[in-house]
This record gives structure tokens, C-alpha cells and sequence, in this order.
């Protein structure tokens, strides 16, 4: 395999459908989405609609790991001596946005949202006020915009993302009639953003009513499976307001509820299966942080390795796995979890290094340490983290040019 390709580096391999929209071999749920994306946009299949949206940061991350060619923000920019016959076809979809049904709009829209290119996204589908009168395509479309302009705009932390615009969410979720899923997603959107960013306990109650309506009125029209897991999304994303209240006990049930749900589904389709299993990874993953809120630790454990036995080659998850072992102060067990998901690359790629040579300081391995600080320090030039611990590292001869290094080479 050339330098230049995907597949000379693990990671890049492991996530190939972002690069070159190349096959998913062993990849997370979110590789192997754009791969179902893909097909639904090729072969008009049916909708696919994935929960998981990754941020801008995780793209930024995935072109430290490629080869320089692949660091963009529109695919056309990829050389068309690099493009696989899926990237060319891509490429050309795009420029023939103009003359696409909208049905094809929508699932190249969701294509491209799924591989992070939200820049696309926006320059392909105009913005403007939602109407009623719009075709239920017109608005997915919005609501693609919308969400794309959302996650471009997304700090790590969705506490944080005060600022963000939500009027066309609220639009699609309040004006519009008979607008399906696209109308339960934004609801969903609303709510869960104005529960992390500390609404009033009046306003989540409201959007609470709110999204019982919507899934109320979407379920009629889709089908069995697809009914379970949007019921399955609603419990796990209205135990927010019993947890702003305090009420563990409410949040247990209605967390005990969304996953009852999610295991009850029934996939009779590959995209069905790819949906189950990525919704079963949510409502676990989201399980794990509601034992850590609770001050449970024995089943925070428990439910990160049941996250990582629904989808073993996740980055994200075994950082989580290793943040819980970290709390147990299971030194060894936290390294091993952190080792992993710098093994597997983004978005965990310099995260998981640092946090690995923070066990491997506890374990008293002081060199194995400052080997991944400074691999931590070399991927982020900007990290205070991983200078300050390696100020901390022993005062030893073969240390003491690692940290001059570390003290006279800061980027601001």
C-alpha cells in the first residue's frame, strides 16, 4: 500500500470511509454508517437517518493521521488521482445538486453530514425560513442545514454551546404539520440542548409535552421497528428533566425504559441492524453516565464494557471504559482502556495518549510516561495538560531535555 493511500496508516484504515468513501472493514458504527449512507444514496434505498453526529474536531484529527491530500473540507478537493470510483460519483452528485430529485438531495445531504462534511452541507442546501408549505423533503433539507451550521458551531462541550442558533429546530418542531421524523429529531434537538445548557426546569417541562406530542403523531407512520427506536431516543432524552430535578428515581426508570426498548427492537433490514446497534450503544453509553451521576461505580463498569462489546473498535467508548477505571483507581485497567483508544485513533488519538501516561505515571513508570506526554505534546502543540505533567515528571538527567523542550517550545 503507497504512503499516499488511506490504508498506510491503522486508523486511517480502520476509518477509510471518510477518506475515499472505501469499504468499512473492521470500523466503529460511525464508519460503518457512512458505508449504509452511502448505499442508501446510490441504490435510493431507504431512508437511513443515523443518531451519532461527530464534530469538526474529529475530521481535523482524522487529516493528522492522513496523508496531506486528504486534510478538506469539500470533497471535490480530493485529487481525482486519489478518488475511488465511490469519491468520483460523490464529486459528481455535487455538482449535479441542481438537478437532483430532492429525495437524492436528502440522502446526499445525510451522506455527507455523516462523513463530517458540514462546510458541503451548507454550501449545497440554502438557508431561509422554514414553511409549512415546503415538501416533507424541503424540509429534511432544513433541517440537514441546520444541523450542520449547529455541529460546525459546537464547542467540546454542549454545556458550553449557549450561543447556538436553534430557531430552525424550533420551527420544523413548532410550525410544521405532518413533517414525520425530521419534526421528533428537532424536537429531540431542542430539548436535549436546553437541558445540557441549563434551561429552566418550566421550559424543559414544556419541551417534555412537546416531544410526547411529536412521537405521538410520527408513529403512525412509520413502521414497527422504526417506532421502537424513536421511542427508545424520547425515554433516554426526557430523563434530562427528572435529573435537573434530582429525582434518581424517575431518571432510573425512564433510563430503565429506553433500553428496555432498545433491546426489544427487532431489525429485519442491514440498516435496521446498523440503527439497533448504534441506538443499543447510545442508551448504554448514556447508562454509564447515569451510574456515574448516581455515585455508582460497580455498574458505571459494568455498562462502559457493555458500550464496548456493542462496538469494540470505538475510540470514544474506551476512553469512557478507561475514565471509569480511572475513578476506580484501577491504574493498570485505566492504561490498558486509554492504550486502546490511542491504538484506534480518532477522536481519541492524543486524549488517550495523555491519559495513558497519567496511569503509567501512577504505576511509577516515569519513561513510559514521558514517551506519551511527548507524543501528546508533538500531536498538540497547544496542550497545557500534558507540559504541566511533564514539569512533573522526576528530576532526572534523561528527563531534563524532554522538559526544556516541553518550557521553550509553547505555540500560542
Amino acid at each position: 500500500m503507497a504512503a499516499d493511500q488511506p490504508a498506510a496508516r491503522f486508523a486511517t484504515w480502520l476509518l477509510r470511509p471518510y477518506l475515499d468513501l472505501g469499504a468499512s472493514h473492521s470500523g466503529p458504527l460511525h464508519a460503518q454508517a457512512v458505508e449504509h449512507g452511502w448505499t442508501a444514496f446510490e441504490d435510493g434505498a431507504a431512508w437511513f437517518h443515523p443518531q451519532r453526529a461527530l464534530p469538526p474536531a474529529f475530521r481535523v484529527q482524522l487529516a493528522q493521521e492522513a496523508p496531506p491530500a486528504y486534510d478538506i473540507t469539500d470533497p471535490r478537493d480530493l485529487p481525482e488521482s486519489l478518488r475511488t470510483k465511490r469519491w468520483q460519483a460523490l464529486c459528481e452528485a455535487i455538482d449535479a445538486w441542481n438537478d437532483l430529485p430532492d429525495a437524492r438531495r436528502c440522502r446526499l445531504a445525510s451522506l455527507l453530514h455523516s462523513m463530517c462534511l458540514y462546510r458541503t452541507v451548507l454550501a449545497l442546501v440554502p438557508g431561509g425560513p422554514v414553511t409549512e408549505s415546503a415538501s416533507l423533503q424541503g424540509h429534511e433539507l432544513a433541517w440537514w442545514r441546520a444541523s450542520a451550521e449547529y455541529m460546525l458551531g459546537l464547542t467540546t462541550r454542549t454545556a458550553q454551546y449557549h450561543h447556538a442558533d436553534l430557531s430552525v429546530f424550533e420551527a420544523l418542531a413548532l410550525q410544521v404539520q405532518g413533517a414525520g421524523p425530521t419534526a421528533f429529531n428537532a424536537s429531540v434537538r431542542v430539548f436535549v440542548h436546553k437541558a445540557k445548557t441549563g434551561a429552566s426546569i418550566a421550559t424543559l417541562t414544556s419541551w417534555r409535552t412537546h416531544l410526547e406530542k411529536a412521537l405521538a403523531a410520527v408513529t403512525p407512520g412509520v413502521d414497527a421497528f422504526t417506532a421502537g427506536l424513536l421511542a427508545s431516543r424520547f425515554h433516554r432524552a426526557v430523563a434530562f428533566l427528572p435529573q435537573r430535578r434530582g429525582d434518581r428515581e424517575a431518571v432510573v426508570c425512564a433510563m430503565a425504559q429506553a433500553e428496555r426498548l432498545a433491546r426489544a427492537l427487532t431489525p429485519v433490514t442491514p440498516p435496521h441492524a446498523m440503527l439497533y446497534r448504534e441506538n443499543l450503544h447510545a442508551v448504554i453509553e448514556s447508562r454509564t453516565k447515569e451510574a456515574l451521576w448516581l455515585g455508582d461505580l460497580d455498574h458505571a463498569l459494568v455498562r462502559a464494557e457493555a458500550v464496548l462489546a456493542v462496538d469494540p473498535h470505538d475510540a470514544k467508548a474506551w476512553v469512557e471504559a478507561g475514565q471509569v477505571r480511572f475513578r476506580r483507581k484501577e491504574w493498570r485497567e485505566a492504561a490498558r482502556a486509554y492504550a486502546v483508544a490511542a491504538t484506534l485513533g480518532p477522536p481519541a488519538t492524543a486524549v488517550a495518549r495523555h491519559m495513558t501516561a497519567v496511569c503509567l505515571r501512577e504505576l511509577g513508570d516515569d519513561a513510559l510516561a514521558a514517551l506519551l506526554f511527548k507524543d501528546t505534546l508533538e500531536i498538540d502543540a497547544l496542550g497545557i495538560s500534558p507540559r504541566e505533567e511533564i514539569a512533573r515528571l522526576p528530576d532526572e538527567a534523561v528527563l531534563e531535555a524532554l522538559k526544556h523542550w516541553s518550557r521553550t517550545t509553547v505555540e500560542w
